[in-house]
């Protein structure tokens, strides 16, 4: 997911700088003529910008939501499905795997395999 974030936050500046190197260029030919720009293409640019704006605050957004996800604090219980015995621990929800998972005070628990692990958020 994080990848994803990464390559739309790398398109954006690699737009961004490809058009002002061309801005850039367009300067340095025309250096006394600065042409008008058409209504159509003022409307084009602040879309372009509207767009480019949205596409950054919506990767914040996300990464935003998506940390917050993993550093959440979860209760796990921990089952035997043989006898019913079930365990309560507290981990944050970055630390369980499928086969393991590390509590907040740093306990390593494996899991059996005819144990169930039920994840239930505070």
């Amino acid at each position: 997911m994080i990848t994803k974030i990464l390559f739309t936050l790398l398109v954006i500046v690699g737009t961004i700088l490809f058009f002002k190197k061309q801005r850039e260029r367009e300067v340095r030919r025309s250096a006394q003529q600065v042409p008008e720009l058409s209504e159509n293409q003022k409307l084009f640019r602040q879309g372009a910008y509207l767009f480019l704006g949205f596409m950054v605050l919506s990767a914040i957004v996300m990464l935003t939501f998506e940390i917050g996800d993993r550093y959440e604090t979860v209760k796990v219980h921990v089952v035997n499905t043989q006898t019913g015995n079930r365990q309560t621990y507290q981990a944050q929800q970055q630390d369980i795997k499928s086969d393991r998972f590390t509590t907040i005070e740093g306990r390593v628990v494996y899991v059996a395999d005819i144990e169930r692990v039920e994840i239930e958020p505070e």
